[in-house]
């Protein structure tokens, strides 16, 4: 492979040299990682870089911030043409688009060890899979909790019935004052779809979301949509912002909630697991990760940098910092995290949630079952049809693309 030195620095180079006429920089101990993040996650990474760049004093890395709906197509474009950065930080299921036109590294097989890959929650390493290859390493989960205000509610329903009595009380007891808001999209229904037993794809890899266990879901979700001291709605805002204004009890949200919602509530915040099903049956959240993607077109040199900051980056002070400044859930193991706080909490849920999947047909579930959502909220359709045509229409996008394919 020629030196890919020339075709990676050569604008910066060139901006150098005429600003400065003198030799562009030498790069051969470079390491250029671009990633979404701002805020505290910024902060983290920023501490997580200088503390790397102290032991490492040889190495300097580059970190480009690039805007979140940007990325993914920066990276597919850069990489296509045999540029683009060393190591990646992004979601796992853009590994699986990435991995289907080999602009990504394996990242089993040699690459990182068996050793190594211990360190990991094995669901994590699970998301990271497609077809048995593994094509990204894992760097955080992601899941939704059940946040609760203490003053209108001092303690969380355990179980699904509970949560409606409960809903139903606090509104009894303050009127005008809702006991639960849902976001009335599929991700925020995902926990009780899984947990029901509803699956995306059936064993054989057959679309399976026309099932008795999505109609069970979808039963909940009727009941979430006119129960007493409930209200569904399809906009975001609508259901964050009566929670934080202290006009709901409950919310199903994610960590990236969690500042706005301390910041709102103070000491009234609580955080807890979903409500089960039944008792002994958890709702099985959509557990997302977050993860580090290696560039094909990296020299072994850049390769063996990468992999050696990916390394610090999930170790367990890496971890660390990532869980105390950025409230990250961690994906490695052995780190310990304080009994009964939210992070906690996000990593308990996890445990036992769904883990995502990075096959690329995933991607077209999405828009139909929130369709699915809504139809069911609004009373446009009964489930069993909302979910026979959502069906319909995802085969028919699957079809199609696999016949351009062929």
């Amino acid at each position: 492979m020629p030196s890919r030195t020339p075709r990676r620095f050569a604008a910066l180079a060139a901006s150098i040299l005429a600003l400065t006429a003198c030799a562009p920089t030498d790069t051969s101990h470079t390491l250029v990682l671009w990633h979404a993040w701002g805020g505290a996650e910024l902060k983290a990474l920023k501490a997580l870089i200088g503390t790397y760049q102290t032991a490492h004093p040889g190495t300097e890395v580059m970190a480009l911030q690039v805007p979140y709906d940007k990325l993914k197509d920066k990276y597919l474009r850069s990489s296509a043409a045999n540029g683009g950065p060393d190591l990646l930080i992004g979601d796992a299921d853009w590994s699986g688009k990435f991995a289907a036109s080999d602009l990504v590294l394996r990242t089993d097989d040699g690459f990182f060890s068996k050793d190594e890959l211990a360190r990991f929650y094995p669901s994590t390493l699970k998301s990271l899979t497609l077809n048995g290859k593994m094509y990204a390493l894992p760097e955080s989960r992601e899941t939704i909790a059940l946040y609760y205000n203490k003053k209108l509610m001092p303690e969380p329903p355990k179980t699904v019935a509970a949560l409606f009595e409960a809903a139903k009380g606090v509104t009894a007891k303050a009127p005008g004052t809702y006991g639960m808001v849902f976001n009335a999209k599929f991700y925020y229904l995902m926990g009780y779809f899984f947990g029901a037993g509803g699956r995306l794809f059936d064993d054989q890899d057959r679309l399976a979301v026309n099932s008795a266990g999505g109609l069970k879901a979808l039963d909940f979700l009727q009941q979430v949509s006119t129960a007493s001291g409930m209200l569904a709605s399809p906009e975001y805002g609508k259901g964050d912002g009566l929670y934080k204004e202290g006009k709901a009890a409950m919310i199903l949200n994610g960590p990236w909630a969690l500042g706005d919602y301390r910041t709102a509530l103070g000491p009234d915040l609580g955080v807890a697991t979903l409500p089960a099903l039944e008792e002994g049956k958890p709702a099985a959240s959509w557990v997302g990760v977050k993860c580090m993607m290696f560039n094909p077109n990296a020299d072994p040199a850049h390769r063996a940098m990468a992999k050696d900051f990916a390394l610090y980056v999930t170790s367990p002070a890496g971890q660390k910092t990532l869980s105390e400044v950025a409230g990250h859930v961690p994906a490695a193991k052995g780190v310990e995290l304080t009994p009964g706080s939210p992070l906690s909490v996000f990593a308990a849920q996890a445990d036992v949630g769904t883990p995502v999947s990075i096959r690329p047909e995933i991607s077209m579930v999405w828009e139909p079952m929130d369709k699915v959502v809504r139809q069911v909220i609004e009373k446009e359709a009964p489930p069993a049809k909302a979910l026979a045509d959502a069906e319909a229409v995802i085969k028919a996008k699957l079809e199609a693309v696999k016949a351009q394919a062929q």
